[in-house]
C-alpha cells in the first residue's frame, strides 16, 4: 500500500488504494490538522475558522464522517470512480473527504473567497486528490450535459437563489442513471425550525453585530452593508441610511437601481423588512436559511424528469441508539408523520436512464422571498 507522509509524521493511504480502502478516522484527523495547522492557513478566508472551528477535533470529525457515509449510503453504490458535483462546496471540507473515498469531484460555488481557500489547501495535500474547485452558478453550470455520476447538495439549497434553476441544471449535467443526493436542516415542517429559522433571519437583516443566533455569529448586518454599500456610491449618509432600510432583498445592480429611482422621482422602494422575510446578501446575493417544505422540493424535482425519494432525518451521526431510532422512524412509511419532528430532510432523486436532457425544462419554485409562517405551513 502506497503511503504519503503529512503534517506530524501521519500517514495517509496512497490514490490506488481509495476505491478499496477508505481513510481511518485518525488519518482523516491527521490531515484536517494538516489543512488547519499549515502556514498556508494564514491566506484563508476568515471564514474558514467560523465554520470549522471544531474540524480537528475527534468528535466533532467523527461526527461528521458518520453523517456523511450514512448520507452517500442512499445512493445505494460506492461513490469509487463516480464523477461527481459538490454544488455550494463551500470551503470543499466534504469534496476532500469525498476525494479521499475514490470519487473524482468537481466542486461549484459563487463565492470566490471559498474556492480561493479551497484551491489553497489542495495545494498543500501530500497527496494529489481527484479534486476540481469552480467558482459558479448551480442555476447556471459551465459543465456539459450529462457530465456527472452523482450531484450533491449539502446544507447548500436553503443559500440557492434560484432553486428551479439548480434543479434543471441538475437534471441537465447528470448522466442517464445518476442521482442528485440532497440534504438540509431547514425543515419547513417543523415548527420549532421555523421559530428558530426567523430569529436566524431577523439578526442576519438587523443585527445587532456580534450577535450569536442559533450557531450563527452576525458579523454586520445587512440592513448596515447595505447603507455602506450606498454610501461607497456617493450617498449622503442619512439618504443612505434612509434607503437601506427601504431596500430589503435588494443586492446588487438592484440596490443601486433603487436608489437612483428614489434621487431621480422621490419615491422610496417600500421594501421594509418584516418578521418572515428571508433576507439576501446584499454583496453575494445569496439567501440566508431559507425555508422548505419538503414536499414541494419532491414535486419540483418529478417537474425536472427526476425521480425522488424524500426521507427525514432526525439525527444519529453521533452512533448509538439515536442512529437506530432514525434509521427506524424515518423510513418510507413513517416518513410524513417524522418530517413534522425533524429538523432536517433527505432526498435522492435519480435520473432515468432514458431521460432526456433538462435545460428547457419549465418553473416549479419560485425565486421570490419565502416567507413561512410560524406554523411551519409550507412556501406560498
Amino acid at each position: 500500500m502506497s503511503e504519503s507522509t503529512i503534517h506530524g509524521g501521519s500517514t495517509l493511504p496512497g490514490s490506488v488504494d481509495r476505491a478499496s480502502t477508505p481513510p481511518s478516522l485518525d488519518e482523516t484527523l491527521a490531515l484536517m490538522r494538516h489543512i488547519v495547522e499549515h502556514p498556508v492557513s494564514a491566506r484563508y478566508s476568515p471564514w474558514f475558522s467560523t465554520y470549522y472551528a471544531d474540524l480537528t477535533g475527534r468528535e466533532y470529525l467523527g461526527r461528521y464522517v458518520r453523517f456523511l457515509d450514512t448520507w452517500l449510503a442512499m445512493l445505494g453504490r460506492p461513490v469509487a470512480g463516480l464523477e461527481i458535483l459538490d454544488a455550494g462546496c463551500g470551503f470543499g471540507i466534504m469534496a476532500t473527504l469525498i476525494a479521499l473515498r475514490g470519487g473524482r469531484v468537481h466542486g461549484l460555488d459563487c463565492h470566490q473567497g471559498m474556492i480561493d481557500t479551497f484551491r489553497t489547501y489542495l495545494d498543500i495535500l501530500p497527496d494529489e486528490l481527484p479534486i476540481t474547485p469552480q467558482v459558479g452558478d448551480v442555476a447556471a453550470m459551465p459543465y456539459e450535459d450529462a457530465s456527472f455520476d452523482l450531484v450533491l447538495s449539502h446544507e447548500a439549497i436553503s443559500h440557492y437563489g434560484d432553486v428551479d434553476g439548480f434543479f434543471r441544471e441538475a437534471a441537465r449535467v447528470l448522466r442517464p442513471g445518476g442521482a442528485l443526493l440532497l440534504s438540509d436542516s431547514n425543515n419547513a415542517l417543523n415548527p420549532q425550525v421555523v421559530r428558530d429559522t426567523w430569529q436566524i433571519w431577523r439578526a442576519f437583516e438587523l443585527g445587532p453585530a456580534g450577535a450569536q443566533v442559533h450557531g450563527h455569529t452576525i458579523e454586520t448586518p445587512f440592513i448596515d452593508q447595505r447603507r455602506d454599500l450606498l454610501i461607497q456610491a456617493g450617498l449622503a449618509e442619512e439618504t443612505a441610511a434612509l434607503l437601506a432600510q427601504e431596500t430589503s432583498g435588494l443586492w446588487g445592480k438592484q440596490l443601486f437601481e433603487a436608489a437612483k429611482r428614489y434621487q431621480e422621482t422621490g419615491e422610496l422602494p417600500g421594501r421594509v423588512y418584516r418578521d418572515g422575510q428571508c433576507p439576501i446578501d446584499p454583496v453575494q446575493g445569496y439567501y440566508i436559511e431559507r425555508l422548505f417544505d419538503p414536499r414541494e422540493l419532491v414535486a419540483a424535482l418529478c417537474a425536472v424528469g427526476l425521480r425522488p425519494s424524500l426521507r427525514a432525518y432526525l439525527g444519529g451521526a453521533r452512533g448509538g441508539l439515536l442512529a437506530v431510532a432514525n434509521a427506524l422512524l424515518t423510513s418510507p412509511p413513517l416518513t410524513p408523520l417524522a418530517l413534522r419532528l425533524a429538523r432536517a430532510f433527505r432526498i435522492v432523486a435519480y435520473k432515468p436512464s432514458s431521460a432526456p436532457s433538462q435545460r428547457s425544462s419549465g418553473n416549479t419554485f419560485s425565486k421570490e422571498d419565502n416567507p413561512v409562517g410560524p406554523s411551519g405551513g409550507g412556501n406560498k
